[in-house]
């Protein structure tokens, strides 16, 4: 089985769209490396041979995640001495896949060259090439298109997909392989391209390549201003993170955390029917948009701009459930888990395509809808998504308590549900402290805090919407919420809150980070959150990197589970967040050095979705989870958010304002976009301030 990249992979990505390859540039058969769109592999096979040889790497680098290039030389065969022969592959991503294919001859004699370029696609959905080995239902076959290139067709029922291959100049089709012969005369060159699209809504209009993507691989260089490519066609149109905030630090693991979060972030933006961005959740296996993945991503990087926030906001009040569907899981007003494309989806073999199998993205889009209004000021678009929020707020009332007990809790009614619908939403991701499973409904803690925090803040926007009634009686059911979960979640003998309650309302008494995010949410008792606090950072909880999911203490701890024993950085930003909310800034910062020390060890300096919680230990450094998704949303908005609790920022009004002591080190954000001004906001050694640019 096929689960995770390999270190070396590249990855060239525009959104959903995206190709891994190996560091030569190669797509090799039977791994997980391919041209995927639209959840289904289109490639799984781009091998470059030279006169029957695997051409020799150099080198590769992507540049603005939907360019990479890859340098390499030629093996030495009969025909030529090695090294004669360089070859320069630039590939783009954008619709499709666009390569041009370069090569220069070193030597002082004319060569005979055979350019292999050999293909194949298995149309594998992203869920078969997870659970691993593909075995196709429908057949595959192949096409030539006269004077073009080859046409890969898959058909199973109804259900067909396609994969276009077309060349600059025609080669010829040898089954599957395209090849070029010519004579490369002595320091001369040689060039073709290949576009490779994805047909997935019936055939495409022939389309030859045209252009050069960098321009000349082996001609000079030409200026055309600082950090520009030189790229002929056309990329994506700019999205909501195309003009952030410039950061100065005088944390060197920040300034490389936040410089490679950017990118990363850019390069899961998506784009739906309805013209809105959102954020996928992450590469490889969660390149859709997931409900709960998609708002907290939103609700981290609210000061890079409020684009992604009101891009999410509508998407998914587009998608919002109509009708009880148990198939599904969808209730009216419920918000979705993930939404898919492939063979797998379509036919629910896994699960339908739009799955409502989560309980926390319900409340978390009125979250989302209430911070979108306080950082736009807004009320238009509060106005044109308010349906979508009543009918939320009707559905935690009405069918997220199903048995009326005042907690939501969630239970699949489908088999190819999931059966924990919380964020950690593995098979045993929630237990008691003795290993025993709980068994549903479940009623999971960090959810209720979610419920009251969406409560609160739609109380503020009915305020301003001049509704005091619909505003007064939210707040009463909040404050009502937040004196019965106490009662009912916390353990007065761990001087903790229980991670959930079971089907027969017992507490399900394992110490776990969800309490970060009752912090978060605001429904800790004061008198409560200093308790939380020392719990959250003793030596079995905070592993020296991070926060854990759960406690060393516990029967199920594993340092390489999903959830159990693992750090998470989404799950260490909200926790952060939650303790400078109580006003333990000192203990914020803490956890964030350790986090960013995590990011400075690892590749990239990027935070994977996930890594191991075994104990820090001097001269030691964090070990990875083998599957992790990188970059995935989430992680990467965790730099975000921690940008966000070390400048101590909130919205007031018209105004951006700033609580509490800074930070050890010194952090500034320049132009942060806040309802139609843009704001400075900075830490000294004596304060926070903040200003408005204007």
């Amino acid at each position: 089985m096929v689960t995770s990249l390999v270190s070396d992979a590249v990855v060239t990505t525009a959104g959903a769209v995206f190709v891994v390859s190996g560091r030569n540039g190669d797509i090799h058969p039977r791994t997980l490396e391919g041209f995927y769109s639209h959840d289904t592999r289109f490639l799984s096979c781009f091998r470059v041979r030279l006169s029957g040889r695997e051409p020799a790497p150099l080198g590769s680098d992507t540049f603005e995640h939907a360019v990479s290039s890859f340098y390499a030389r030629s093996a030495g065969t009969r025909s030529f001495p090695e090294g004669a022969i360089s070859l320069v592959r630039d590939r783009m991503v954008g619709q499709g896949l666009h390569e041009d294919i370069g090569l220069f001859n070193h030597s002082s004699v004319p060569r005979q060259v055979r350019l292999e370029l050999q293909f194949d696609a298995d149309f594998a959905d992203v869920f078969e090439i997870r659970r691993g080995p593909v075995r196709k239902r429908g057949e595959t076959s192949v096409e030539p298109l006269p004077g073009q290139g080859l046409r890969f067709v898959y058909r199973w029922r109804e259900f067909q997909r396609a994969t276009h291959v077309t060349f600059a100049d025609p080669p010829e089709i040898q089954g599957k392989t395209a090849v070029f012969e010519f004579t490369l005369e002595p320091r001369d060159t040689w060039y073709t391209c290949v576009n490779v699209l994805p047909e997935v809504d019936g055939p495409l209009e022939p389309r030859k390549c045209e252009g050069w993507a960098l321009g000349t691989a082996f001609g000079a260089y030409r200026r055309k201003g600082v950090g520009k490519l030189l790229l002929k066609h056309r990329r994506p149109a700019a999205g909501p993170l195309e003009d952030v905030p410039r950061l100065e630090t005088d944390h060197v693991g920040l300034i490389q955390a936040y410089a490679q979060s950017i990118p990363d972030l850019r390069a899961l933006e998506m784009t739906h029917q309805d013209g809105h961005y959102s954020l996928a959740a992450g590469l490889p296996w969660f390149m859709a948009l997931f409900g709960r993945d998609s708002i907290i991503s939103a609700l981290q990087t609210k000061i890079l701009g409020p684009n992604l926030m009101t891009g999410t906001l509508k998407t998914l009040a587009r998608l919002q459930a109509r009708d009880r569907d148990d198939a599904s899981d969808a209730e009216p007003g419920k918000i979705p888990h993930e939404v898919r494309e492939g063979e797998q989806t379509i036919f629910e073999l896994v699960r339908p395509q739009q799955y409502y199998g989560s309980v926390d993205s319900t409340p978390l889009f009125l979250v989302l809808f209430a911070e979108a209004y306080r950082w736009t000021g807004d009320l238009t678009l509060v106005e044109a998504l308010l349906p979508a929020a009543e009918a939320a707020l009707a559905w935690i009332d009405e069918h997220g308590d199903s048995d009326g007990d005042g907690f939501v809790e969630y239970q699949r009614r489908t088999p190819n549900g999931l059966f924990n619908q919380s964020w950690k939403d593995s098979h045993d991701s929630i237990s008691f402290a003795g290993g025993e499973l709980a068994k549903p409904p479940i009623a999971a803690a960090e959810v209720q805090g979610y419920v009251y925090a969406a409560k609160s803040q739609m109380a503020d926007v009915y305020r301003a919407l001049g509704r005091e009634d619909r505003a007064a009686r939210l707040a009463e059911e909040a404050a009502a919420l937040k004196k019965r979960f106490d009662e009912a979640f916390w353990m007065p003998e761990a001087g903790y809150y229980a991670i959930a309650l079971d089907s027969r309302m017992r507490q399900v008494d394992s110490i776990a980070s969800n309490a970060g995010h009752l912090l978060w949410s605001g429904i800790v008792e004061l008198d409560r959150a200093e308790q939380v606090r020392q719990r959250l950072l003793a030596p079995d909880m905070f592993s020296g990197w991070g926060i854990r999911t759960l406690s060393t203490e516990m029967a199920r701890y594993d340092p390489v589970s999903y959830h159990n024993g693992s750090v998470w950085p989404h799950d260490n930003s909200i926790i952060v967040a939650g303790l400078a909310r109580y006003g333990f800034t000192a203990e914020a910062d803490e956890v964030i050095c350790s986090m960013l020390d995590a990011t400075s060890a690892l590749p990239d300096h990027r935070l994977p979705e996930l890594f191991a919680g075994y104990p820090r230990r001097e001269l030691s450094f964090p070990v990875g989870y083998p599957s992790a998704n990188a970059p995935q949303a989430w992680a990467s908005g965790a730099i975000i958010h921690f940008v966000e609790t070390l400048l101590r920022v909130r919205s007031d009004g018209d105004q951006l304002v700033t609580d509490g002591p800074p930070p050890a080190f010194s952090v500034s954000l320049e132009s942060v976009p806040y309802r139609g001004t843009k704001w400075d906001v900075s830490t000294s050694a004596e304060r926070v301030r903040s200003r408005d640019r204007r």
